[in-house]
């Protein structure tokens, strides 16, 4: 027995349009940013920089996926790698301040 979807139903989107490699890319510099500053910066002035290292990253997001030249699923890609930027952050900062 075979599935049937009905023809106004929405396509997935393959692993193509959501450029996996670029959400790779915006999330390691996310880790390297956070990382640097999390070790780096003294820890009353972490957060400031924190918000910095989450700005950089979105405009790296930005500039990643702009260059794919794809409309469809623009804003879903970029929300999926400020969201995984941010928490990439979050995690290292968790991490060292834990464990550092």
């Amino acid at each position: 027995m075979t599935e049937t979807t009905p023809a106004d139903a929405p396509e997935m989107p393959d692993a193509h349009s959501w450029h996996i490699p670029r959400l790779l890319i915006a999330w390691a510099v996310a880790a390297i940013i956070g990382t640097l500053v999390s070790i780096l910066v003294p820890h009353e002035d972490r957060f400031a920089w924190l918000a910095f290292a989450v700005g950089a990253s979105t405009l790296v997001t930005f500039g990643l996926q702009l260059g794919t030249a794809q409309r469809v699923g623009f804003i879903t890609r970029v929300a999926f790698s400020v969201a995984g930027s941010v928490l990439v952050i979050a995690v290292i900062d968790v991490a060292i301040m834990l464990f550092g």
